[in-house]
């Protein structure tokens, strides 16, 4: 596990507010989200480096609207306070893990994030990582590489 220092404070608090200036695009949360996850800037994002960055908003959201044009499509969109906490614990986990955001969106759905939004943002983000792990009937080691590759290992030297 990685420490969870200056840079990626910075690199979290940036991508909690990419999520919550995307309450002001004309596209639903859900629209967003697939289109952050398939972003360029999401790639930059995960290299976990802030000086590669300008860590402007605007430009960020800008990026994702040049990348993948305006859309109108759907209108469900979540609180801007959840947005924020809901990308920043995106990043606090991809960083402190050393995870890409596609697989830790991939085990804490979006909706779930927002579901528990209420109870959950208060927390320290540890505390709120056990806690979804255990929703999730998972423990800390399925965010772990090096455990899951062992896993794959295993179950394959039982099949020879």
């Amino acid at each position: 596990m990685k420490e969870f220092d200056h840079n990626g404070l910075l690199l979290a608090d940036y991508q909690g507010k990419i999520f919550e200036k995307s309450y002001d695009l004309n596209c639903s949360t859900a629209v967003f989200m697939r289109r952050f996850l398939h972003s360029d800037l999401l790639e930059i994002l995960d290299r976990n480096q802030s000086f590669s960055l300008s860590l402007d908003v605007d430009e960020g959201i800008n990026s994702i609207v040049e990348q993948f044009g305006q859309s109108n499509y759907g209108t469900e969109k979540f609180s801007r306070a959840s947005l924020y906490w809901i990308g920043y614990m995106y990043r606090y986990i991809a960083y402190t893990r050393e995870e890409s955001t596609h697989f830790v969106m991939s085990v804490f759905h979006y909706k779930q994030m927002n579901n528990v939004y209420y109870s959950f943002h208060t927390q320290d983000p540890e505390w709120c990582i056990h806690s979804l792990l255990e929703m999730n009937h998972l423990d800390e080691n399925y965010l772990d590489k090096n455990y899951r590759l062992k896993q794959i290992i295993k179950e394959k030297d039982h099949y020879q």
